[in-house]
């Protein structure tokens, strides 16, 4: 048996208990409904035209560099300088190369004419076998002339391939001192500009040594980082309207020329590179600019105040206000611009959708809408 002490103390703690609920059910029934503000839901689309911060990037920086080793005679541009597609940037000293290049073209001279003489021989040994053919047939003469004939012929035929030949490598030697004093040269391979210079009159470049760095300044790049939500309605071709930081009043546009596969990681935005025409150069690589994309969400979708939207880790939902009481309804979040959000849930064009005192709201709470008239009052009254 329990002590009986013990049996009022515990039957005590019962009472204090229901107590205790019975006096919070009765404080939250005291509390009355919650007072809450609300929008209507509307159906539409939302405009994601908005400007972002973006950069100047040239379309291609390059570093020339010397084909060939020399010693720099000319130097003929300047960090800064423009210059056209083709110019001649550097020359290096090419005297030992003249020198090597006529010595060859005297060869090649002497060469012609060794391959005139040992054609002439070769004309004659032929002409000589074809009279000895006749003679050996009617046998007039010995066999051994019509042998020493045909040798003759086959040795002056030897002759010719051979100085032919000599000449073939004579003037694979012309053409490669003809190539090395062109790459003596080193040219601009596009219009750029001079963003830094490596070499120096009277300094020895080795092959492949820096000499220039180009950039090329028109047209250029802006690239931004374009939210994901935004970067789906983007394609290649479309304008966009660019302003610069730097060059107030300066408006132009672009067209959207890469769109890169891969998201950053950190900020969830796509780089997007646009390619703006810059004829007069004043838009330099490094600039900020700001970038607007022309872009909306479908037609059709419900938009909603963002402060409507309650988010709850990968979760988003709003809460509707339904025969005065609150309804939670979830909804996937389409775009937001603004201070409104377009979703897609089960809402309905028109209903009321709680803004204000939203949070903590679980469905099925007594709702009073704030600056809504009392229950049996037409508005206006």
């Amino acid at each position: 048996m329990i002590p009986i002490r013990r049996a009022n103390s515990i039957k005590g703690v019962r009472i204090a208990f229901l107590t205790g609920v019975l006096m919070a059910a009765s404080a939250f029934a005291q509390m009355g409904p919650t007072m809450v503000d609300v929008a209507p839901v509307r159906t539409g689309r939302i405009e994601l035209s908005r400007p972002l911060v973006a950069s100047v990037e040239a379309t291609v920086r390059t570093t020339l560099a010397a084909e060939e080793a020399g010693l720099v005679s000319e130097r003929l541009f300047d960090d800064g300088q423009k210059v056209a597609k083709g110019a001649i940037l550097v020359r290096t000293n090419i005297d030992l190369l003249k020198v090597q290049l006529t010595a060859v073209e005297a060869v090649f001279k002497a060469m012609h004419s060794q391959i005139e003489q040992a054609k002439a021989e070769r004309d004659r040994a032929k002409i000589e076998l074809d009279r000895m053919r006749p003679v050996i047939e009617q046998k007039a003469a010995p066999q051994m002339m019509m042998d020493n004939a045909q040798r003759d012929m086959r040795v002056t035929e030897a002759v010719v391939a051979n100085r032919e030949a000599m000449l073939a490598e004579k003037a694979a030697d012309y053409e490669r001192l003809k190539l090395m004093i062109q790459k003596s040269e080193v040219r601009s391979p596009f219009d750029a500009v001079v963003a830094a210079r490596h070499v120096e009159v009277g300094e020895w470049i080795k092959q492949g040594d820096p000499v220039a760095e180009l950039v090329q300044m028109d047209p250029v790049f802006v690239r931004a980082n374009v939210p994901e939500a935004l970067v789906a309605r983007i394609r290649t071709g479309d304008t966009v309207q660019i302003t610069f930081d730097a060059l107030p009043g300066k408006t132009t546009e672009g067209k959207i020329d890469q769109i890169l596969p891969e998201a950053d990681s950190a900020s969830r935005t796509f780089g997007v590179k646009i390619l703006v025409s810059n004829p007069d150069l004043l838009i330099r690589p490094g600039f900020f600019a700001r970038a607007t994309f022309f872009a909306s969400t479908d037609e059709g979708v419900k938009l909603v105040p963002r402060d409507a939207v309650v988010n709850a880790g990968d979760k988003a939902s709003v809460v509707a206000v339904r025969e005065g009481k609150a309804v939670v309804v979830p909804v996937e979040v389409v775009a937001a611009a603004g201070e409104v959000a377009s979703v897609r849930g089960e809402l309905t064009d028109g209903e009321q959708v709680i803004t204000k005192g939203n949070e903590g709201l679980r469905g099925g709470e007594q709702l009073m809408i704030r600056g809504a008239p009392p229950a049996g009052r037409p508005q206006g009254q």
